[in-house]
């Protein structure tokens, strides 16, 4: 089964992947994105970006990544960079649109992965249904908490990955983790009550 927080690659082979886009590598930067993809495509919509606009608001993070390369330092973390300028452009999208509420019932393949196979069809349907409730929740987090939540619990993050990929404090990350953790299990256990008639 896939693990939504294996990864694919080693910092050190995503360095020498960088060097040879800097050298003008045009294939290394489409074997940047693939790789990439899924992942950014997965927080953008965690984050709350419809699908609509998600692709657009992708193609914006991996036209920064292009333009940026040239200032990540090698020793960080490639995936922690990226997530940051996701975060970032979540941020600035938001900014031009407002935020929307999240109503749609697809699922990206990376969130699909997680459900269990056709053969338990009530386990799948049940923990899909637990990740709608959960985007659902996520929705009543503040833009940072959302952040920290997402990066930490679902994309599986350290604490010190977190901090740095949004330029904050480790104890800044725990601080806001412990409040959305608090939020979503008020949220969910109103959701829980709620559907079974409490």
């Amino acid at each position: 089964s896939s693990d939504v927080c294996s990864s694919d690659l080693d910092d050190r082979a995503y360095e020498a992947l960088v060097e040879h886009v800097l050298d003008g590598n045009q294939r290394a930067f489409e074997s940047l994105l693939s790789r990439h993809e899924p992942r950014v495509l997965r927080v953008l919509r965690l984050l709350g970006v419809p699908s609509d606009d998600r692709e657009d608001v992708a193609q914006e993070v991996f036209v920064r990544v292009f333009r940026f390369l040239g200032g990540f330092k090698p020793g960080n973390p490639f995936a922690g960079w990226v997530y940051r300028i996701s975060v970032n452009a979540v941020h600035d999208y938001r900014g031009r649109v407002g935020r929307r509420r999240r109503d749609e019932a697809e699922w990206t393949p990376g969130l699909e992965e997680l459900a269990a196979d056709d053969s338990r069809p009530e386990r799948r349907d049940f923990e899909m249904d637990l990740k709608r409730q959960l985007e659902l929740a996520l929705d009543v987090l503040s833009e940072r908490e959302s952040a920290v939540y997402v990066l930490r619990q679902l994309e599986c993050l350290s604490t010190r990955e977190v901090a740095r990929s949004l330029g904050i404090t480790g104890v800044t990350v725990r601080r806001h983790l412990g409040r959305a953790r608090r939020s979503l299990q008020r949220t969910l256990g109103a959701v829980e009550k709620k559907d079974r008639g409490g």
